[in-house]
């Protein structure tokens, strides 16, 4: 295959680069998604260069291995993948043409920033018919900053394998994240307790662990399946169910169409929010923990009527 060939010739220039860093050199880290690298920056520091593969207003569900992966996974020192299978369509092909094997699975180079977390919709079984299912569960943890925490210690963890000297600063960073994130996250929960069991439609399983965390209620998808477009039958009959409902808003990312997030808001007569997905996606949204907080002032806003 040609994306094989390239990625073969892109090999050849990476082997050089895939050397254990010096004392003095700051880690080369790869990261799947913009949240998983400010996590990285966030406990790495001054010891770190981190670099996302994926954009902040990319799906990193659907990126397509290319070369420039392969040299950069190749030349890195820590490489950190999302995992529940979100980048199951082109991580493994990535990996599989690194011969940098500490960054592969199993290697000190690797880490798997899901590890330990308790994963929300965990399907029983797993059908073609049931749309774009992970069987690990709902790949989108970092939305919560305070089940980001387990990611932030798995961070520390492949941080401290490759450079051990610096294990008492990533600690202490991470420290920090945690008590910071606890607190952040605390205060939002006080501001959304007059809302708590609040009803919204959202259009993907994007944002569902941070609005759990902040107490509302989903009550529908405009996917009928994960990542099956919907039809106009299907758009129609969320309309007729919810015209005289309690739901208060649609919530949609910025990727889908939002035509089709306007039409089911302005039939049932609530918001359409389309908030930040991703760190970087909004200017606000520079890290986790401020990806949060953009959000939920989003959120509690129109709750609020404002």
């Amino acid at each position: 295959m040609k994306i094989r060939t390239l990625l073969l010739a892109a090999l050849a220039l990476s082997l050089g680069w895939a050397t254990i860093p010096s004392a003095s050199a700051r880690l080369r880290v790869t990261t799947t998604t913009t949240d998983l690298a400010a996590l990285a920056e966030a406990i790495g520091g001054e010891q770190v260069d981190v670099h996302s593969l994926s954009r902040p207003l990319q799906d990193a569900h659907y990126l397509d291995a290319t070369p420039g992966m392969v040299v950069r996974i190749g030349r890195s020192d820590l490489f950190i993948e999302n995992g529940f299978e979100l980048e199951m369509g082109w991580v493994p092909e990535v990996l599989r043409e690194t011969r940098n094997r500490s960054v592969r699975p199993g290697g000190p180079g690797h880490v798997d920033a899901s590890a330990g977390i308790q994963a929300i919709q965990v399907p029983e079984r797993v059908m073609r018919d049931m749309g774009d299912v992970h069987p690990s569960g709902n790949p989108h943890y970092t939305l919560d900053p305070v089940l980001a925490q387990q990611a932030a210690r798995n961070i520390a963890n492949g941080l401290i394998r490759v450079a051990p000297q610096h294990a008492d600063y990533f600690r202490s960073n991470l420290d920090a994240y945690i008590e910071k994130s606890d607190a952040v996250v605390a205060s939002w929960l006080e501001k959304f307790e007059a809302h708590a069991g609040a009803q919204v439609i959202i259009y993907h399983k994007h944002f569902d662990y941070m609005l759990k965390k902040l107490g509302l209620n989903i009550v529908d998808a405009i996917e009928p399946l994960p990542g099956l477009a919907p039809s106009a039958r299907h758009v129609a009959g969320l309309i007729a169910q919810y015209r005289d409902s309690d739901v208060k808003m649609v919530i949609m990312e910025p990727w889908h169409d939002q035509r089709v997030g306007r039409q089911v808001a302005d039939a049932i007569d609530v918001p359409l929010l389309v908030l930040c997905p991703t760190v970087g996606s909004c200017d606000a949204a520079t890290d986790v923990i401020a990806l949060f907080e953009v959000n939920a002032r989003k959120i509690l806003d129109a709750l609020e009527g404002k």
